[in-house]
């Protein structure tokens, strides 16, 4: 009796330990980009202490930052929203997987937040923290964040002249290939993907007004129809691609199977379209030797010339341009804290201590006038100003009002078409009719998530 006796007493003391822990809150978790975990651990750790010393009653959490791939958080958290952090970091054309439906995220409802918001971002970061469900639209992110493409360069072999333009970069590559003994490229492309191969597909040419124009539009008002890559300034800016795709010496790739550091480092390419996610990788590879510019023009020869585009045509490379968004669980046991805690998080004196700290570019709309330290004289700097400069060449990725949106332009084989056509894989890109043909076939998966 005694032995049965102790065991129901340890099978009590069980049940409570599990009942208590079933019961009690889990931490509140917010999740960013892996580089900028310390970082805003250190700035949560300050939330808390200022909050404890200015209220009557403690905070009623710990907050746990994790690092996390941003690009995948948003999947990762649709995997298990149960589990899954109360407030998490997502580039913001991931915001209509989150909203789908009934939404997974919460709204944004505090008016003060709202307010600054509104009055610190550009309007194109506004109109995509923004989803509609049941017919009503929200607020779901709250940008702190922004980035675009660059190029990163070897300032030992490449001048400030020479990265205006892709014909400047090339010829010095196959001046190059001569010295070291093998071929060199003039740039590598971190991927085929549609994101990280865009430059060619949203630049822009020189108009006789010399203002910068394009015909591309890619799901205009967030309209599936509205999409269009069929223009003479298209096709001539990727018959342009075409030759450059198929240079050896000089010519522009998808980084080899050594990965595009050693490339660079070995010096068999010159360059890298990438961006502040790169950084600290690029600087590795090249050390003192590193330079960083905006994405060369690109000039239009007799070969390239098509319809109402002619030779010597000048275009711009283009880019998207992103925020990075903070979004919140929907249903958080700490719901009530979440959104002063985001005011806190995304206030400009937070987003200049991240780029001091992290390189994080700030997503607030007058950083590049207001932040000295954006023009101090300093390789992060310098990433900074042309971050912010290729913003007048490029569009936010104008993915996330629908989710399928995402999914169409990069998942169901447009990127795939564009890159062969580029290439000329097995010479079935060999004319003009076969580049229009393949942008056809782009803008109808674009709008229809199906090439036929």
């Amino acid at each position: 009796m005694k032995k049965i006796a102790q065991l129901l007493s340890l099978a009590l003391v069980l049940m409570l330990a599990f009942s208590l822990t079933a019961c009690g809150k889990k931490s509140l978790t917010i999740w960013v980009g892996t580089e900028s975990q310390e970082f805003y651990q250190q700035m949560v750790d300050d939330y808390v202490e200022n909050y404890n010393a200015t209220h009557d009653e403690n905070f009623p959490s710990e907050i746990v930052v994790k690092g996390v791939d941003s690009g995948a958080a948003a999947a990762q958290f649709l995997d298990d929203t149960e589990a899954g952090p109360d407030i998490f970091t997502i580039p913001h054309d991931n915001l209509g997987k989150l909203t789908a439906g009934s939404s997974s995220i919460a709204a944004i409802t505090n008016q003060a937040l709202i307010a600054q918001m509104e009055a610190d971002n550009p309007q194109t970061f506004l109109d995509v923290s923004k989803s509609t469900v049941d017919g009503t639209t929200y607020y779901f992110a709250v940008p702190y964040v922004s980035q675009s493409l660059v190029l990163y360069y070897n300032s030992s072999v490449l001048t400030a002249e020479d990265v205006q333009t892709w014909e400047g970069i090339s010829a010095k590559a196959i001046a190059y290939s001569s010295t070291v003994g093998h071929e060199v490229k003039a740039a590598t492309i971190l991927g085929t993907d549609g994101y990280n191969n865009s430059f060619l597909l949203l630049s822009e040419y020189y108009n006789s007004s010399n203002e910068l124009t394009t015909s591309v539009q890619l799901y205009e008002n967030g309209v599936a129809s509205a999409c269009y890559a069929t223009g003479d300034d298209t096709i001539a800016a990727m018959k342009w691609g075409r030759r450059y795709f198929q240079l050896t010496s000089g010519g522009i790739d998808q980084a080899g199977s050594s990965g595009w550091e050693e490339e660079l480092k070995d010096e068999y390419s010159l360059c890298l379209i990438g961006g502040a996610w790169n950084y600290n990788a690029a600087l590795a590879a090249l050390g003192s030797n590193l330079g960083i510019a905006v994405l060369p023009e690109f000039t239009i020869t007799n070969a390239d010339a098509y319809g109402t585009i002619a030779a010597g045509t000048v275009y711009q490379s283009g880019t998207f341009t992103d925020c990075k968004c903070f979004v919140m669980k929907k249903g958080s046991d700490y719901q009530a804290y979440l959104e002063d805690i985001l005011i806190y998080l995304s206030s400009v004196s937070v987003q200049e201590q991240s780029f001091e700290t992290c390189a994080n570019l700030p997503a607030y709309k007058n950083a590049a006038d207001e932040f000295a330290a954006m023009s101090a004289d300093t390789l992060a700097a310098k990433l900074a100003s042309c971050e912010i400069e290729m913003f007048n060449y490029g569009i936010a990725q104008p993915f996330g009002y629908v989710q399928k949106y995402n999914t169409w332009f990069y998942s169901k084989g447009a990127p795939d078409l564009i890159y062969a056509m580029l290439k000329n894989t097995d010479n079935a890109y060999p004319d003009d009719a076969s580049i229009l043909s393949c942008l056809q076939t782009c803008e109808t998966i674009w709008k229809t998530g199906a090439q036929n």
